[in-house]
C-alpha cells in the first residue's frame, strides 16, 4: 500500500480540453480550495451550474445524471424511509462527488451509524428498492466513466500527471493506460488499468462516482479485492501514511529470508499481500541481502557515510545503490519500492 494525492486538483477531470473548459476547471479547483479552507460547504459549487461548459466537467456532469437518476427512483421505490434518504442524499451530491477522502468517510460513519437504506452489506437480503437504487447507480458509472473514453482518458491523466506508475494496492505492477496509434492485427488499440471503488459500489452505490472512492489499480488487486467491505477496518491509499504498513524479513542472517507485513488494518488480509510478496518476491530480498553480507565492513562503511548526508544527496546514492526510490512520495513511481525501503532500514537496523 502507497500513498496517493487526494488534494483539491487532483479531484476534477474533464472530457475535452478547451481555453475555456480549462478556465472553469482552473476557477472550480480554486472554489474547492475555497471552501475546504473554510465552511467545507460543497453546496457552494452550485454558482458553476449555469455555466456553459459545466458539462465538461465531471462532478457537474455526474452530479447532473445522479439527479435526473434520483428523481426517476423517487417514482420507482415504495419505501417512504428509502425516498427521504434518496432525497437527503441529493442534498449532498456536491461533498459525495467531489469532496476528499476524509469527507465521504465521514459521511460513511453518518449514514453508518443511522443504519441508512443507501448502505446493504448481506447481498442476499437486499430489498427491491436496494436493488433499483444499486442498478441505477452502476448503469451511471459504466455509462458515465468507465464506459466514456474521454472522462476515463481523463481520469488517468490525474494519476500519471503525479508520476503514478505503479499499483497503490500492492505497489508490484506497472498500471500506465496504452493508447496505440493503431491497431495490429486483432490487438487492442487502448488498453488502461481498472478503476478499483476503494468502498464497493455494490455495498455503497452512492459511492459509485465518488472521484475520492475511484484509484487506478492493477487487474489482480482489482480482482481479488472484488466487492469486500473495506469498512471500518481499512486504509485508502489516499489517507495511508508510510508507517501504517511495514515489511519486516525475519530472518536476516540465514540463506533464505521470511517477507512479513506488519500493520493494524485489513488491506494485507483482503488483498493476500503478504502471502503474495513471500512466494513471489522472497528471492529479490534474499539477492540484496546476501549482496550486503558478501562484503560486511564496505556495507558498515557504506551505511555510515550514507545517513551523514544530505537528504538529496541519500536519494540519488540510494537511487545508485537499490535502484529504486527513497522517499515514500517516490514509492509509486516503480513497483516493489515501499518493501525496497523497508528492507534496507532493517539491514541498517541488523548494523547498529
Amino acid at each position: 500500500m502507497i500513498k496517493v494525492d487526494n488534494s483539491h486538483r487532483t479531484r476534477l477531470f474533464t472530457n475535452a480540453s478547451s481555453d475555456e473548459i480549462d478556465d472553469l476547471k482552473s476557477r472550480v479547483a480554486n472554489k474547492i480550495l475555497e471552501i475546504e479552507s473554510g465552511s467545507r460547504d460543497y453546496n457552494k459549487l452550485a454558482m458553476f451550474e449555469n455555466e456553459s461548459y459545466k458539462d465538461n466537467i465531471s462532478v457537474f456532469l455526474y452530479k447532473k445524471k445522479i439527479d435526473e437518476a434520483i428523481k426517476l427512483l423517487l417514482d420507482e421505490v415504495a419505501d417512504k424511509a428509502f425516498k427521504n434518504e434518496l432525497r437527503n442524499l441529493q442534498k449532498n451530491l456536491f461533498k459525495v462527488l467531489i469532496g476528499d477522502f476524509k469527507t465521504i468517510k465521514e459521511y460513511l460513519i453518518e449514514l453508518d451509524s443511522s443504519n441508512s437504506k443507501l448502505i446493504h452489506r448481506d447481498s442476499t437480503t437486499k430489498s427491491a428498492d436496494f436493488k433499483k437504487y444499486q442498478k441505477r447507480f452502476e448503469d451511471l458509472y459504466t455509462s458515465q466513466l468507465s464506459g466514456s473514453d474521454e472522462f476515463k482518458k481523463s481520469f488517468f491523466r490525474l494519476f500519471t500527471e503525479q508520476g503514478i506508475n505503479v499499483c497503490p494496492y500492492c505497489n508490484r505492477n506497472y498500471i500506465n493506460p496504452i493508447y496505440k496509434t493503431e491497431k495490429v492485427g486483432n490487438d487492442y488499440k487502448k488498453k488502461s488499468p481498472d478503476i478499483e471503488h476503494f468502498f464497493p459500489k455494490s455495498i455503497y452505490p452512492l459511492f459509485s462516482l465518488a472521484i475520492s472512492n475511484l484509484l487506478p489499480s492493477c487487474d489482480f488487486c482489482n480482482k481479488i479485492k472484488s466487492n469486500v467491505d473495506t469498512y471500518p477496518n481499512c486504509k485508502s491509499p489516499y489517507e495511508i501514511e508510510e508507517d501504517d504498513f511495514k515489511f519486516y524479513f525475519d530472518p536476516l542472517d540465514v540463506s533464505s529470508s521470511t517477507i512479513k507485513l506488519e500493520s493494524k488494518f485489513d488491506n494485507s488480509k483482503i488483498l493476500h499481500l503478504e502471502n503474495l510478496y513471500a512466494k513471489v518476491h522472497n528471492k529479490f530480498v534474499d539477492e540484496i541481502y546476501l549482496e550486503s553480507r558478501k562484503y560486511p565492513l564496505e556495507n558498515r562503511r557504506f551505511l555510515n557515510r550514507f545517513f551523514s548526508l544530505p537528504l538529496d544527496s541519500q536519494k540519488r546514492l540510494y537511487k545508485r545503490k537499490m535502484c529504486n526510490y527513497y522517499l515514500e512520495d517516490d514509492f509509486n513511481k516503480q513497483p516493489l519500492s515501499k518493501m525496497t525501503k523497508d528492507l534496507f532500514m532493517q539491514i541498517k537496523e541488523d548494523e547498529e
